[in-house]
């Protein structure tokens, strides 16, 4: 029985000798030592495509780039100050405006303080015919010393509805023997409303060819320039001299004649702090 197991054992080992053999010849198989860099015989050349293949997936990794600490800053600074000037449109209180009300503040010029309202007319001097209490008064007549009218404002505070101008234009002889005002020949236009500009009430029609012109003919224009000489202690010879100056004169806006504004006035209607209607009158005289 040993025999035969014995037996058996030696005919399977024959039997795979040719299998073992080699793989015994390849694990003795010596070592070829180190990789050395540059060595082109100790490089593995893999010529198999199928075990060239990746398989392990790349990676993309979407990585933003670190912000640069000046750009972060300013703009950090700028959101927030932003956030600041917005915070701060919402947050401003509206100033209310008194309708048809200007600031009559303290610079020099005619100031009129009437009861129920302040009128300022800045940049010039006046002197007041009368009472220079206005308190009680309805209207108030100056007298222009030094400034101008043209382009000026009035201001005036208070509750104003209506504010109306009217001008008064005066006739003038320019000659080459001089100037003679005819203080008798006048002519004055109708109330026209004035619209509230910036900063007032703008003072407009006060130059020569927005003025009036007074209905003339040569008897009544003869008669002018007579007064207007004998109030000035003339003699004969000279009165004479001014009437030839206009003897083939017939109408207003013929030379030698011009315009000159002789006055100004403005009716204020408004309303006091009871609601009760007010309407005052100021007249600004300009000599001739």
């Amino acid at each position: 029985m040993r025999s035969k197991i014995a037996a058996s054992i030696s005919y399977v080992f024959l039997a795979l000798s040719p299998v073992l053999l080699p793989a015994c010849k390849n694990m003795s198989s010596k070592s070829h030592g180190p990789i050395v860099l540059g060595d082109s015989s100790t490089i593995v050349t893999e010529k198999d495509p199928r075990k060239l293949n990746d398989l392990v997936t790349d990676l993309q990794p979407d990585i933003p780039p670190a912000p640069n600490p000046d750009t972060a800053g300013k703009s950090e600074k700028t959101a927030e100050t932003n956030n600041v000037k917005d915070t701060a449109k919402q947050t401003k209180p509206t100033q209310p405006v008194a309708e048809n009300s200007q600031q009559t503040e303290e610079v020099a010029g005619l100031k009129a303080e009437f009861k129920e309202v302040t009128i300022l007319l800045p940049g010039v001097s006046t002197k007041i015919a009368g009472n220079a209490n206005l308190k009680n008064a309805k209207e108030a007549i100056y007298t222009l010393q030094d400034g101008s009218l043209e382009h000026n404002v009035l201001k005036i505070k208070g509750t104003i509805t209506k504010v109306s101008q009217r001008v008064e234009s005066v006739l003038i002889i320019k000659s080459k023997i001089g100037t003679l005002p005819l203080d008798n020949v006048t002519a004055k236009s109708e109330f026209e409303a004035v619209k509230a500009g910036r900063g007032g009430y703008p003072i407009v029609d006060i130059d020569e060819e927005s003025l009036p012109l007074p209905k003339i003919n040569n008897q009544t224009l003869r008669n002018a320039v007579t007064r207007a000489c004998t109030r000035r202690k003339m003699n004969h010879k000279k009165v004479q001299e001014w009437v030839n100056t206009i003897a083939n004169v017939h109408s207003a806006n013929q030379k030698p004649l011009s315009l000159s504004l002789r006055s100004v006035i403005w009716k204020i209607d408004g309303k006091d702090s009871g609601g009760k209607a007010f309407s005052k009158q100021i007249r600004i005289d300009i000599p001739i």
